[in-house]
């Protein structure tokens, strides 16, 4: 038996899936039911081992902030000089906790083992080097390795956060308004500056591929919204500047192919970019040919892509476009709705639509073609995007004045601000994991 399923028995037999008390009914054959009583965290021993300084107990406490920030486990910190027995374990620990890290830290590595202490059994180790990441980045790492052996499925702790922050500042004696962009860890802490060009600079997206992290965002010019591609050390470069709009690219999952949006012919479409294969240069094929403003675009597979357009209703509508025929399927049929992401772990799509007078989140289960909305508090709620394991959406929340970067703990249903009320932030996009820690992501 490996030890996912290990856990998840632990797990279960005590607190249930995501810490829900449960009773089983088992009076029927095959037959289970399981009903909610209460909400309870899973308890986690987490034991330091030996010398630990001022770089070890930062590291640990955002270790813990990591695993505790979903509101699912509590973390319970022992220290000891030296564990010579593994059944000193249950005794530390306490009889609620089932599973436990010992943690220890030489030089620049941080290493944990992680026991079932039902079996005072080993079950995964690792060591992990800082190398030239930062404590934040090293505890980040230490969480994403642990917590799918703990919850059966992804995190997405070392993902980052880009979003627009608007400043204001004197130009020939007046105040005029700029948006710099702006990198966050997944729960908005540790942000830095990341573009601050004298501009309007927005709508950043990530690329997808594991490999080479680069960032693509909007710019404003005196004649037009270009499009700018920046690496992980701010060296940018502009790649499209075609006149209107330039902006909103989204990546096939093989990374061949890009589709964004272009108003060079009077109305904003969609352009689909890649490298042709005989001639082995750069391409760019118009994909929508209506009336209407076509934006927003975000691939849900390599060969087809969501998007919004007002070409039918006058109003924005979720649309879904074949790449291979060209055939658009609807996939809203009233109100106003826009901003849709594509989460490839959930298969849904989350969008935004008209409430009364607030934007509110929606999603789309693309198996079932089910609509579900997600929220109904107040503030007006856009530009979702999912976290790269799916548990998270990340959105802009406009309420009056205040325009804030939040987001949606699924599993638990919770929301949390991951910008001050002081700010006004929008355009949030969350970033894959990748693979190369370089730049602004090791940081």
């Amino acid at each position: 038996m490996n030890y996912k399923m290990i856990v998840g028995i632990i797990v279960l037999s005590t607190v249930g899936l995501f810490g829900v008390q449960e009773q089983v009914d088992t009076t029927q054959e095959m037959q289970v039911v399981v009903q909610a009583q209460k909400n309870k965290k899973v308890s986690i021993g987490f034991v330091i081992v030996g010398h630990h300084d001022h770089k070890c107990n930062d590291c640990i406490a955002r270790l813990k902030k990591d695993l505790e920030w979903s509101g699912q486990c509590q973390i319970s910190l022992h220290y000891l000089s030296d564990l010579k027995h593994e059944n000193d374990l249950k005794n530390l620990c306490g009889s609620d906790v089932s599973v436990a890290v010992i943690f220890s830290h030489s030089g620049s590595s941080y290493s944990w083992r992680l026991y079932d202490l039902s079996s005072l059994q080993m079950i995964v180790g690792k060591k992990q080097e800082q190398g030239s990441m930062s404590l934040p980045m090293v505890a980040h790492t230490i969480a994403d390795d642990l917590w799918p052996q703990l919850f059966g499925h992804a995190s997405s702790f070392r993902s980052k956060i880009a979003y627009s922050k608007q400043i204001w500042k004197t130009k020939h004696g007046r105040e005029r308004p700029y948006k710099q962009i702006w990198i966050a860890d997944f729960d908005g802490s540790n942000a830095k500056l990341f573009i601050d060009a004298p501009t309007v600079s927005f709508a950043s997206r990530w690329n997808n591929d594991p490999e080479c992290p680069l960032l693509f965002y909007s710019e404003n010019t005196l004649s037009n919204v270009q499009l700018v591609m920046s690496n992980m050390f701010g060296n940018r470069k502009v790649i499209c500047s075609f006149d209107g709009l330039n902006m909103q690219p989204t990546f096939s999952d093989d990374g061949k192919r890009v589709v964004f949006c272009l108003s060079k012919d009077g109305t904003t479409q969609l352009y689909l970019s890649y490298i042709d294969t005989v001639s082995k240069r750069r391409k760019f094929d118009r994909l929508t040919f209506n009336s209407g403003d076509n934006l927003a675009p975000c691939f849900v597979d390599n060969t087809h892509v969501v998007f919004v357009s007002d070409y039918k209703t006058n109003k924005p509508q979720i649309f879904m476009l074949d790449l291979k025929t060209k055939y658009i399927t609807p996939v809203t049929d009233g109100g106003y709705c826009a901003c849709p992401n594509y989460s490839s772990v959930r298969r849904q799509i989350v969008y935004s639509k008209m409430m009364g007078h607030g934007m509110q989140l929606f999603t789309y289960d693309i198996a079932t073609g089910q609509h579900k909305q997600l929220t109904h508090d107040k503030g007006s709620k856009e530009e979702a995007t999912w976290s790269a394991c799916g548990n998270y959406i990340v959105f802009g929340c406009n309420e009056g004045m205040q325009s804030r970067i939040a987001q949606l703990h699924l599993p638990t249903n919770t929301t949390r601000y991951l910008t001050s009320e002081k700010d006004h932030c929008t355009y949030p996009d969350c970033s894959p994991i990748y693979r190369e820690m370089i730049g602004v992501l090791g940081k």
